[in-house]
């Protein structure tokens, strides 16, 4: 039996070919790497744990409710836990993140050393994945777990002060100048962020940041805040937005001592008597520095 010779040829032909086409597939398919999602899913409580590993930090968690949020810095209570979220304009933007997944990263030393938190990087919607825009700078408060002698530490009258007595206002004074001021705890209900009250009318009437100040207000005595932590403000806000009181430890830095000075009222803040020091503050069962 003969077979033709070009019949031969265009078979083979079409077996190299298949050949090859079937080698190029799998070349093709050994050699791509497989994309793999850096993100591990879990949940917020072990993140902050760090019950769950990831190499480079990246989770993705259900988007959380909200405790309370401000620009770009939101709260998130985990229990009796408080953690801080990042994203830009998260205080009008996320709404809009509700059903979906969170990808974020847990960061340790951005802006608070001692404030663990999670910074959004992008948003996953039922699988589409949108990346969200960076925040460049932004602050936390810094928290931290009170020591025995922090909780311990002596309550003090401070609402009953009197712009009259000033021997009172001193007992909680160093009698020396260079000692440690007095520490005391005490419950502030009203303290507010006004324009100072030591502007000039032209200060007054060109107001920028920089000219305003936060006010300790009693009945009868009230103190401008001092060496305020910047990002203790944030908490601050936090406060006044819940209509809470400012619980913590106190220590009066200055006592105006002109009488004539004293007796001045300055509208809604009253008759400042000196200044004050916001030590520490609680919210729940989180403390936050405040210098």
């Amino acid at each position: 039996m003969f077979v033709d010779a070009s019949m031969l040829r265009r078979t083979a032909a079409l077996l190299l070919a298949a050949v090859a086409a079937f080698c190029l597939a799998g070349i093709t398919g050994c050699g791509e790497d497989e994309v793999v999602d850096p993100y591990v899913y879990t949940t917020l409580s072990r993140v902050m744990d760090g019950d769950t590993l990831s190499i480079d930090f990246l989770f993705e968690i259900d988007a959380p409710e909200l405790e309370y949020a401000k620009g770009d810095v939101a709260i998130v209570r985990d229990g009796n836990r408080l953690e801080f979220l990042v994203g830009p304009d998260i205080e009008n933007n996320y709404a809009s993140y509700e059903g979906a997944r969170l990808g974020v990263e847990k960061r340790f030393d951005h802006g608070a050393p001692f404030t663990p938190h999670l910074f959004l990087k992008r948003i996953n919607n039922n699988g589409i994945m949108t990346a969200v825009d960076s925040v460049e700078t932004y602050m936390l408060p810094r928290l931290f777990t009170a020591s025995k002698s922090q909780i311990e530490t002596p309550g003090a009258p401070l609402p009953d002060l009197n712009w009259q007595r000033v021997s009172r206002i001193k007992e909680f004074y160093p009698e020396n100048e260079g000692d440690e001021l007095i520490k005391v705890q005490s419950i502030v209900k009203n303290f507010v962020k006004a324009p100072r009250h030591d502007l000039s009318e032209e200060q007054l009437a060109n107001l920028t940041e920089a000219d305003y100040a936060w006010y300790i207000v009693f009945d009868k005595a009230s103190f401008k805040v001092v060496d305020l932590d910047d990002a203790a403000v944030y908490m601050l806000e936090l406060l006044k937005a819940k209509n809470l009181p400012l619980i913590g430890s106190f220590s009066i830095a200055s006592v105006e001592d002109s009488r004539i000075e004293r007796r001045k009222t300055r509208g809604e803040l009253g008759h400042i008597c000196g200044t004050m020091k916001i030590n520490w503050f609680k919210y729940g069962n989180t403390f936050v520095h405040g210098i």
